[in-house]
């Protein structure tokens, strides 16, 4: 019993997946909750939730780039989770919209 207690109960810094994910979501800082977040993924990596969750605070900090890179890893593990793949289009939209302001108009 006590190797399946350590499957279930597995720990990064003395702390549970459940304890990691209670934290990521009531703290306030989005670095912080991305911090939190990475502890539960690497404690459970194909929690898609998580990813997700990961993502928007990515988009919080207007880092589309990794934020897309987590909505992808949630659809990957899910891939029928609206909620991921809403997140992921809006922030593609973002995406294109700063490049095409980086970029010279065409034609002009």
């Amino acid at each position: 019993m006590a190797f399946l207690d350590k499957l279930f109960k597995k720990k990064i810094e003395g702390k549970t997946v459940e304890e990691w994910y209670g934290l990521a979501t009531a703290e306030t800082d989005p670095e912080k909750k991305i911090e939190y977040f990475d502890k539960v993924l690497a404690l459970k990596s194909d929690f898609a939730g998580a990813w997700n969750l990961r993502g928007l605070e990515f988009v919080v900090l207007k880092r589309y780039e990794e934020a897309i890179a987590s909505f992808n890893k949630a659809l990957e593990i899910r891939p029928n989770y609206l909620e991921a793949k809403y997140n992921k289009e809006d922030a593609e939209t973002e995406l294109r919209k700063i490049r095409a302001a980086e970029s010279p108009a065409e034609g002009g």
